[in-house]
């Protein structure tokens, strides 16, 4: 059994909210966005199986505040194992 990366991943109704929490670290369109998460996801093909995990930002930035975390990259990361993993158990 290949091992599973879980990729953070938003809807375009809360993209905006995104950008607006990470300044100038997500691209200026949802389509731009898309397709960074695609090709990342196609980067992995090889030694992974990728799969997205939709997130609503909301959520996301209130966990960042309980768990006194800044919402960057390694922390969207996080979030998206910690929820994968509790809807596997749900």
């Amino acid at each position: 059994m290949r091992p599973v990366a879980h990729v953070f991943f938003v809807s375009e109704a809360d993209y905006p909210l995104l950008q607006g929490a990470c300044p100038g670290e997500f691209p200026a369109t949802y389509e731009q966005y898309l397709k960074r998460v695609d090709d990342g996801i196609a980067s992995l093909a090889n030694s992974v199986d990728a799969e997205r995990v939709q997130v609503t930002v909301t959520d996301f930035l209130l966990w960042c505040v309980e768990t006194k975390r800044e919402p960057d990259s390694r922390t969207r990361a996080e979030y998206a194992v910690a929820t994968a993993e509790k809807r596997s158990l749900s």
